[in-house]
């Protein structure tokens, strides 16, 4: 069965639909954080990894933090795959590989949220929260990408 494929549970069947408000981020892109930073996870781990970094194959397919930049925006930077890149926000920084990949947008970096320490993405979110479900502003801040000048190993 497909509910609500001929009516809703209303009076007349008709669905209620009630626009939102759109609020954009906290905290926008500027000249000194100029990419967007979202994050997420990644298919091998699962929340702070507790779990999945016990399992050896998934430990092996996801072992570190990392950044996914686009190839374009690798380029304005000097960074090459594998390279390690610092990202840094108004609160924090960390120091991660980078990987490329055409899959995200010239002007955003995705770093996965499973790992803690020095790696964790959550060091750089954004504190503000929702006004009305009161969570944090994890998927998106302004940041700066850099080149952490160690070589890649």
């Amino acid at each position: 069965p497909r509910p609500y494929l001929d009516r809703f549970p209303t009076p007349d069947g008709r669905a209620r639909f009630v626009p939102a408000e759109h609020h954009g981020p906290g905290e926008d892109v500027d000249a000194d954080y100029p990419v967007y930073l979202t994050t997420g996870r990644v298919l091998a781990q699962y929340q702070s990894g507790a779990q999945t970094r016990r399992v050896a194959a998934l430990a092996e397919a996801a072992p570190e933090p990392f950044a996914e930049l686009h190839p374009d925006l690798a380029g304005r930077l000097g960074v090459e795959d594998g390279d390690r890149v610092r990202v840094a926000s108004r609160r924090g920084a960390v120091t991660v590989r980078a990987r490329l990949t055409r899959d995200i947008r010239h002007d955003t970096v995705f770093i996965p949220f499973h790992w803690a320490g020095e790696g964790s993405a959550n060091l750089l979110t954004n504190t503000v929260l929702d006004p009305v479900s009161r969570m944090p502003e994890f998927k998106v801040c302004a940041v700066r990408v850099e080149p952490d000048g160690a070589p890649a190993a």
